[in-house]
């Protein structure tokens, strides 16, 4: 059984123990850190790889804590291992981190270290493209790793378009919902489909109602889920959904505008708005699951609503400070 650190959206500490339970079973926690995971596993390596909420994953090779975890004492320490468990026979490069961002190191010991890896691993020194990294990670928990990074992941930034869910994101978004078995939800923004597309391949719930008031988006949207069951597509403004009969809808989970890049002259009363036909349509015990970046006007929008405000989750878009609220109605409590 092996010891591995993995990454994640920051904010999801509270969240991600009942998502490791369903993404891959077996694995024992040891510790939650904000963005970070260390836990025990006996399987396969491969499939800590194919959770995909996972940013970047390591073989744990040493721990350290306190002033143990300072970079310099963690290489100097490294120098004096006789063995460690490496990668296949292939090539390498050393990478330091400190609270999330690289650094740079002693290049002698860094060459020394280099030089240990080569002679217990059989590898070669790669700095440009190797096939496996070694990381030095120094955490602001006072906690310190030395480990091998698994296989890289693809970034999946390149292949979204300005302004769309990253998938792994929308896919923390829809599992806070315990959205599963005979329920409605609703994205009465779906824009590109993010939340949607998780929900449909993801989630067992029944029924999933994905909409937006851009016409071309919803053209996209009804090509992407012409063959999935369950799934229904409509044109409809988010303010004013009067399709849609009251108190039909079990959740809500959504992104809607952040006022940033869209023309909306007053954020909060837009906020409002949405917020009162949210209400009309959701059940008596029904949930909102919301993305915004305009947390002092959203959250004044919710103080004159009939919501309640359960959990913020305080994360990162883009490097843009924003915050995942679950909230339901005033005197239900869930």
């Amino acid at each position: 059984m092996g010891e591995y650190i993995s990454s994640f959206t920051t904010g999801f500490s509270d969240a991600i123990p009942a998502m490791m339970k369903r993404l891959l079973p077996g694995a024992r926690i040891l510790r939650v850190y904000d963005g970070l995971v260390d836990y025990v596993y006996s399987g396969r390596e491969s499939q800590i790889e194919n959770v995909f909420v996972f940013n970047n994953s390591f073989l744990v090779i040493r721990k350290y804590a306190g002033a143990n975890c300072e970079i310099a004492r963690m290489a100097r320490d490294v120098l004096s291992a006789d063995a460690f468990p490496g990668a296949a026979r292939g090539t390498f490069r050393i990478r330091y981190s400190v609270n999330n961002q690289f650094v740079g190191a002693d290049k002698r010991v860094t060459a020394q270290i280099e030089e240990k890896i080569c002679r217990l691993t059989r590898n070669r020194v790669d700095r440009v493209s190797p096939q496996t990294e070694y990381w030095f990670l120094q955490r602001s928990e006072r906690v310190g790793f030395f480990c091998r990074l698994l296989a890289k992941r693809k970034s999946t930034e390149k292949n979204l378009h300005k302004g769309e869910l990253r998938p792994e994101f929308a896919y923390f978004m829809c599992a806070l919902g315990g959205v599963e078995g005979d329920v409605t939800v609703l994205d009465p923004f779906a824009g590109y489909g993010a939340i949607p597309q998780q929900l449909a391949s993801r989630f067992s719930c029944a029924r999933i109602m994905a909409s937006d008031s851009d016409p071309e988006r919803v053209s996209d949207l009804r090509r992407r889920f012409k063959d999935a069951p369950g799934v229904s597509v409509a044109r409809r403004d988010a303010l004013n959904m009067a399709d849609i009969p009251d108190g039909t809808i079990d959740a809500i989970i959504t992104d809607p505008p952040w006022g940033f890049y869209e023309d909306i002259e007053d954020i909060e009363a837009f906020y409002r708005a949405m917020l009162g036909e949210f209400d009309r349509v959701l059940k008596p015990d029904g949930s909102v699951i919301l993305l915004s970046a305009r947390k002092a006007e959203y959250e004044a929008a919710v103080r004159r609503t009939d919501f309640v405000l359960r959990k913020r989750y305080d994360t990162l878009v883009n490097g843009k400070k924003a915050a995942v609220y679950l909230m339901n109605k005033r005197g239900e409590d869930r």
